[in-house]
């Protein structure tokens, strides 16, 4: 089976978003999406808005959840575990400043694909 080329992903762990309602960070962008770490799940294929806390002020996307996964974290000495959610998300609309800030942030890697 052939699989299509996707964008290049980029590492991006210090830029803070608000995904839905819910405060993140994301992890990693590419052309055609980003990875979101969030404290809570959200539901595969819900559209909402992407607002990336960016130096020069907000700038707001409009997403697809593609894929929510709950990635437990152990803590030494803790009874319970942190829950965390990597949340792919595939952007849907991307006004020409959104698309801007994008490239920004995938720097070279914006028309790569791997």
């Amino acid at each position: 089976m052939t699989q299509t080329p996707r964008s290049a992903r980029v590492s991006t762990s210090g830029v803070a978003v608000r995904l839905g309602t819910e405060l993140g960070q994301m992890m990693d962008i590419s052309a055609t999406g980003a990875l979101v770490r969030t404290g809570a799940p959200l539901a595969v294929g819900r559209e909402c808005a992407l607002l990336l806390n960016m130096p020069d002020g907000p700038v707001p996307l409009t997403v697809r959840i593609i894929r929510a996964e709950l990635r437990p974290v152990e803590i030494p000495g803790a009874t319970s575990q942190l829950r965390q959610y990597f949340v792919a998300v595939r952007f849907t609309e991307l006004s020409p400043q959104a698309e801007r800030t994008v490239a920004q942030l995938c720097s070279a890697a914006f028309a790569e694909t791997e």
